[in-house]
């Protein structure tokens, strides 16, 4: 089916008309979008707008704003949001929205919050008027699909918010690639928008403009039921648009209309990044944000690393049938360097559940495994394995060096340790020779090479006595 495109004017337009007619039915103050509910089968109409705010608390609780926040609001229609999350936080809020009527109701409504850092200005989102760098936060709801370049202003969110700053949003999404008649008339027509992405192409495409996505929703069941009461809602005063209710609610079960949540954050130097300990966001959740893109990213500059760390096993131990443990497989670079290698017994455990579903499509283990190698291993027992690796584990924010003295006691007595690591780790790091020194280990050999060009590194063989 033709895409039809909409234009911005067509967007302001919609919504300078509609906005009484929205707060007759919906809500008086213009504001709230959809409900994030505690229990779908038994909501109510008179459930809704608490289920709205609810939804607000959670965004806020995972934006991470405080008192020092410079907040843009995207698409703040009447204001309250970004008046709320200054109420909250004491942060400063930006407010921008496409609609006149909307941005006037905004000023209006600060005057009323003289103590409050607050701004509202009509603009697009393709055509921010902040400079580069000017927010800590970006926070959107269900604004973006209006957009009529989502790409352009999801480029123009990334310009304007600062290295390390978070984007926190949700939008419409469409999950199948093909939409009917109905969902054209009663959806994309209706509210002047296309289908453009679905919740994992979103994903994708702020990863590839800079972004890390640490976290995303799926929450088209709320949304279902946010229009299963609105039509309910909106039936005596309103019965067209009501039935229009109802055909979203056919669209969303027929997966033509979705709702999603992300949270993400804007990184320029993933390694850099993925090395610093952060409060915030755990290891397993950057990993998760980097899998998608992380072969395509390190191919060139560090897979030498598996390879060479694999060639080092190759020379003690070329038996080829040796059952091996990946510690920290990643998205399997290790296990290819090794199925090349012709060994077809290998185990990879990993803390990221989406760097081991990449390395699940390189078929090169026979079993994977999510687990925290500081913790006990369940699916393995003692003296399992007569070769085990870690390349690039133990390392800067990474796994503690006491997660060695675990592994030990999966090696077979004679077996063999690879263990690959940042020159200056080893240099630095004296809880790393601490637990060295107290392992039943000889050092058979250790090779040095670099990464990325310029970054040494040991491959240190050791094996079991």
């Amino acid at each position: 089916m033709k895409q039809r495109k909409f234009s911005e004017a067509d967007t302001e337009a919609f919504y300078d008309s509609e906005d009484s007619l929205y707060r007759s039915f919906w809500d008086s103050e213009g504001s709230l979008h959809w409900g994030y509910f505690e229990n779908l089968t038994e909501a109510k109409t008179e459930d809704f707008i608490t289920a709205c705010k609810r939804w607000n608390e959670y965004m806020l609780s995972q934006s991470g704003i405080t008192k020092d926040s410079r907040v843009l609001d995207l698409g703040c229609g009447n204001g309250n949001t970004a008046i709320w999350l200054s109420q909250q936080t004491g942060c400063q809020v930006v407010g921008v929205d496409i609609s006149s009527v909307r941005i006037e109701n905004a000023k209006a409504k600060a005057q009323q919050h003289p103590s409050l850092k607050l701004e509202f200005k009509k603009a697009s989102a393709t055509n921010l008027p902040d400079e580069s760098g000017s927010f800590s936060h970006v926070w959107s709801q269900a604004a973006l699909y209006h957009v009529h370049d989502r790409h352009l202003a999801l480029q123009e969110i990334h310009r304007v918010l600062e290295e390390g700053g978070t984007f926190i949003f949700d939008d419409l999404v469409t999950p199948t690639q093909e939409i009917n008649e109905m969902a054209r008339k009663y959806v994309y027509d209706r509210l002047l928008f296309e289908p453009i992405f679905s919740l994992d192409s979103y994903k994708d495409f702020l990863t590839q403009l800079g972004f890390m996505v640490l976290a995303t929703k799926d929450l088209s069941e709320n949304l279902h039921k946010s229009y299963e009461l609105l039509s309910q809602l909106a039936l005596d005063q309103y019965p067209e648009l009501s039935a229009a209710y109802d055909k979203m609610c056919e669209a969303i079960q027929t997966h033509q209309l979705g709702w999603s949540f992300y949270l993400c954050e804007k990184v320029s130097d993933r390694l850099s990044w993925i090395y610093q300990n952060s409060n915030r966001y755990s290891l397993e959740q950057k990993y998760n944000a980097w899998a998608a893109v992380y072969d395509t990213e390190l191919d060139k500059s560090y897979r030498c690393s598996p390879i060479q760390s694999a060639n080092a096993l190759a020379k003690v131990l070329p038996n080829q049938d040796v059952t091996i443990l990946d510690a920290g497989a990643g998205t399997g670079m290790v296990g290819e360097a090794l199925a090349k290698l012709g060994y077809t017994n290998i185990v990879g455990v990993d803390l990221s559940e989406e760097m081991l579903e990449a390395a699940r499509k390189k078929l090169v283990y026979t079993d994977l495994y999510q687990g925290n190698l500081e913790a006990p291993l369940a699916f393995a027992s003692a003296a399992s394995y007569d070769a085990i690796l870690a390349v690039g584990v133990f390392t800067f924010g990474h796994a503690h060096p006491r997660a060695l003295k675990s592994l030990s006691r999966l090696l077979k007595t004679g077996g063999y340790f690879i263990l690959t690591v940042r020159v200056d780790y080893y240099n630095d790091t004296e809880s790393l020779h601490e637990v060295l020194k107290e392992l039943s280990w000889n050092l058979i050999s250790r090779e040095q090479f670099k990464i990325f060009e310029t970054e040494p590194m040991y491959i240190l063989v050791f094996q079991k006595l």
